[in-house]
């Protein structure tokens, strides 16, 4: 015996199925393109790999990259070129 389908989600069953993970999505999206953003300004050779593990990596590797920013490279301000 077959047990019927309960039919198209609506209400918040859709709210958590199409809301919920394009937010996350979104977050992501942003604080990849921050990160992006200061490690270009600290003159870091690997922007691009700490964006793309910010966004696969999710929540720890954020935190990871803000413990160690200062690591990653030189800020234009700290170098005087920013004067």
């Amino acid at each position: 015996m077959s047990v019927p389908l309960q039919g198209v989600p609506v209400g918040p069953e859709l709210f958590v199925l199409l809301v919920v993970p394009a937010l996350l999505a979104l977050v992501a999206v942003v604080v990849s393109a921050l990160i992006y953003r200061d490690a270009k300004r600290r003159n870091s050779g690997h922007a691009i790999a700490w964006t793309l593990c910010a966004f696969f990596g999710g929540l720890i590797v954020w935190i990871l990259y803000f413990v160690v920013r200062d690591e990653v490279g030189q800020s234009s301000s700290a170098t005087g070129s920013g004067l």
